[in-house]
């Protein structure tokens, strides 16, 4: 496969079946495409009769051309678990010129003269956790065919890189290397054809990760440390790398241009988006190219000290130097020392990409669901069942006087009533709360019922049902109680104010800086307002003064702000901007503001923009390679900063004599820096009552691991822990259960808690495990033996029991489980 392709195929859902995409798919390869049947071979699953049959009885393949195979080649699944079926490929022989051992060169072999072209995928089962494979109700057909394949067929070549979807890319790199590219070596000597084995593949890699890098960035992927931004520079680097092999000039960015050149007929948004796409390619290339021949010189340094010694393996620090120093993926540095003969030390770099993800995770504080989030999903759920999704109100109004609660939780299991002290989750059949989401924060507020009063310090999202986050301050709430709900309306109008800002300010950015750019991220509340957007350089004084310009002119306006629902596709029609990445229905709410913004947007916002009265932008700044991120301020908040600064930059003036530009960067950072002490005051709080938690329990990882028992499962050994841990905090539990598994490698580790009415359970099983001993199950059978019960993922399960007087009794019972009895 390439980094980027594109796929042609056909469906069935519940419809036609293997006999009709069978004969589908053969009419079009031979009929359409007029390829030789001569040239065809089909592979079957290995018990797969009915598939076979139907290739050979009804499109008369012979027997000697269908290919049976097992799991590994022709059994599709989706995961662990889940939809899966076995498949048939179509195959077709390239010919004898393609170059490689005879060998190998055979159907099933590992040569490439037998190329497939075609694979359906026939879904008919449902794979259960206990690996039974049940018929679905409706089969259905899920087929695929590589377009890079079939031009390169259909044009007579051996190699996809040699059909015209690749070569104008190959050739527009060549002429910016100087380096020549050759389609047969079969003439070369031995020197030569070693020379351009290696020149040729660098060409390829350019013209192939051009492709994907042009592709990704045209739609709003920018290159980052992690998630999808870190697959696009692992491309990117990689594509630079080979490019430098070939010349001291830059190449990638020229193959991007060429991409763009030769696809943006059929893709549009790669001419609409070329300034964006070239600028990143051409800033990343920079970027990596001032650390790629200093991270090189040091890891041929270290192999050549290892080729002394005849080690053959690259330490694991050092591959994580590379990476966290030099910006070197993993998979570069991997290919790097392969090209030389070495192996890189996985495990090593492993670890120490665990330190640092645990390091990182350690100083993050973010808002999360109070409580277990299995159980609150799971809760969620259950109420949706019974009852449907939650009617939101908080459109109309930021007050009912009349809602049923229909559930209440205490975090961790359903309960049928919350008293004084006690928090909780509380759940309406209709509410005004506004839920976090759209990068606006949940509302707070009260809920008074006749019995008793909380307060409701968050509202979050599950399953379309509206959690209430509370905190009761007097008597009691109970399930079936009808209560009155009560936004602060303050915070409200504050955090409302904050988000037409923002939609103000994504239009004036996009007035100002070009359509490139795109909204990577948000937060709104009732204090300010943060706007994480794609652009690849500071913005200049001159650029923050108009885009303030912009917003303020349209809010001095008094523009109308129309919310409506309408359908997705005629909401896109009519010019409503649509946030990359995020997830809409068929029925979307669009927010316009006049002529000036058009988004999709489900949050609360002011009813004219009049209502925001100023707005003031307090910082700029990079959150990280190509995004760009604005702090900014409204209302009061905003009329007090300009008033304050006015006064203390007249001061300033007068006794330092400081410059303007000095002046403004002190005003921009002052602002936040008191918020960021507090957040910084408040994690080590957080982290001390970790540390002191386990210390005052006399936990120690190290006697937890001399604990462990022994056991086997299908030929790998294996560790089973056992511990009973004196405390309630669950993030210190799970965290305690994530080290352990790290230092096991290979186990299942059970843990319970101590509590007040209940105690927490966790259960955690290593990945190469969880087909044999999912944790679900797992925790199931211990939670019985204590009278509890919980769920979650194959590998990571929690839950909550009452009785703790049964724990050895569980205890054997996990040992029993995993079959470590001795």
């Amino acid at each position: 496969h390439h980094t980027f392709f594109e796929m042609l195929g056909n469906f069935s859902f519940g419809d036609y079946f293997k006999k009709d995409a069978i004969h589908f798919a053969w009419e079009f390869i031979t009929k359409e495409m007029g390829i030789d049947k001569n040239r065809l071979y089909v592979s079957v699953f290995q018990n797969d009769d009915e598939a076979a049959e139907i290739w050979e009885k009804q499109e008369k393949v012979s027997k000697d051309r269908i290919y049976r195979y097992g799991e590994k080649d022709n059994f599709w699944r989706m995961g662990d678990t889940g939809p899966c079926g076995p498949c048939s490929e179509i195959f077709i022989d390239l010919g004898p010129e393609v170059p490689g051992n005879p060998k190998d060169n055979v159907m099933g072999g590992e040569g490439d003269r037998f190329m497939e072209i075609w694979n359906l995928v026939f879904m008919q089962f449902n794979e259960t956790e206990e690996g039974k494979q049940i018929p679905l109700p409706k089969p259905s057909v899920d087929t695929g065919m590589g377009l890079e394949r079939l031009s390169a067929v259909m044009q007579g070549e051996i190699s996809n890189y040699h059909s015209d979807l690749f070569m104008d890319l190959i050739e527009r790199a060549t002429r910016v290397s100087g380096v020549k590219y050759l389609k047969t070596l079969k003439d070369l000597n031995p020197k030569e054809k070693l020379s351009y084995e290696k020149s040729n593949m660098a060409l390829r890699v350019l013209a192939d990760h051009a492709r994907a890098s042009a592709f990704l960035i045209g739609d709003g992927v920018l290159p980052s440390n992690d998630g999808r931004g870190y697959v696009l520079r692992r491309i990117m680097r990689r594509g630079i790398r080979y490019g430098r092999q070939l010349t001291e000039n830059s190449v990638l960015p020229d193959v991007v241009d060429q991409v763009i050149q030769k696809m943006c007929d059929v893709y549009p948004e790669l001419n609409q988006q070329k300034n964006l796409i070239l600028s990143t390619v051409k800033d990343e290339e920079q970027r990596f190219l001032q650390t790629l021949d200093q991270g090189t010189l040091i890891l041929n340094d270290s192999l050549n000290k290892l080729k002394s010694k005849n080690q053959t393996t690259v330490d694991g620090d050092l591959v994580f130097k590379l990476y966290d120093t030099f910006g070197f993926p993993v998979d570069l540095t991997r290919i790097m020392a392969r090209e030389q003969g070495f192996q890189v030390d996985e495990k090593g770099f492993e670890d120490k990409m665990q330190e640092a993800r645990n390091k990182a995770k350690a100083s993050w504080k973010g808002k999360t669901i109070s409580g277990d989030a299995a159980h609150l999903v799971t809760f969620s759920q259950d109420l949706f069942k019974k009852n449907g999704a939650t009617e939101f109100k908080g459109y109309e109004t930021t007050t009912l006087n009349e809602a049923k609660i229909l559930g209440l939780s205490n975090g961790t299991t359903a309960t049928s009533k919350l008293r004084t002290g006690e928090s909780g989750i509380l759940i309406t059949d209709k509410t005004c709360f506004y839920a976090e989401g759209g990068g606006q924060v949940g509302d707070s507020g009260v809920i008074q019922t006749s019995q008793g009063m909380a307060d409701v310090l968050d509202c979050t999202k599950q399953n379309n049902v509206f959690l209430h986050h509370i905190q009761v301050k007097d008597g009691q709430l109970q399930v079936n109680d009808i209560c009155q709900l009560k936004v602060t309306e303050l915070d409200r109008r504050s955090t409302a104010a904050n988000h037409s800002a923002t939609h103000l300010l994504h239009s004036a950015l996009r007035k100002t800086l070009g359509e490139h750019v795109q909204q990577a991220g948000s937060l709104v509340d009732a204090e300010r307002l943060r706007f994480d957007f794609t652009h690849n350089k500071p913005l200049s004084n001159e650029e923050v003064e108009k885009i303030e310009v912009l917003v303020n002119s349209e809010i001095a306006r008094g523009t109308q702000v129309i919310s409506k629902v309408t359908s997705h596709q005629q909401a896109i029609a009519e010019g409503a901007l649509a946030l990359f990445g995020e997830k809409y229905g068929d029925e979307v709410r669009v927010i316009r503001m006049g002529d000036f913004s058009t988004e999709l947007c489900g949050g609360t916002h002011v009813n004219n923009t009049s209502a925001i009265r100023v707005f003031k932008i307090v910082s700029e700044s990079g959150v990280s390679s190509g995004v760009r991120r604005i702090e900014a301020i409204t209302g009061d908040a905003a009329t007090r900063f300009l008033m304050k600064n006015t006064t203390e930059n007249q001061k300033a003036r007068e006794i330092s004599g400081l410059n303007e530009n000095w002046i403004q960067y002190l005003n921009d950072q002052k602002y936040f820096v008191s918020e960021h002490i507090q957040n910084l005051k408040i994690q080590v709080r957080n982290l001390e009552k970790e540390v002191q938690a386990l210390k005052g329990n006399n936990i120690s990882i190290d006697n937890l691991l001399n604990s462990a028992k022994k056991f086997s499962k299908n030929g790998i050994e294996s560790q089973l822990i056992l511990a009973d841990i004196p405390m309630d905090d669950r993030k210190v539990l799970s965290d305690l259960s994530d080290k352990l598994k790290n230092k096991i490698q290979s186990g299942v580790i059970v843990l319970i808690g101590k509590g007040e009415a209940s105690h927490p359970l966790i259960v955690t099983v290593s990945k190469n495990l969880t087909k044999d001993l999912p944790a679900g199950q797992l925790l199931k059978a211990v939670a019985e033996t204590l009278g509890g019960k919980g769920g979650g993922r194959p590998d990571f399960a929690q839950g909550a029991v009452s009785d703790r007087s049964q724990i050895e009794k569980a205890f054997a019972k996990a040992s029993e489980f995993v079959g470590a009895n001795s």
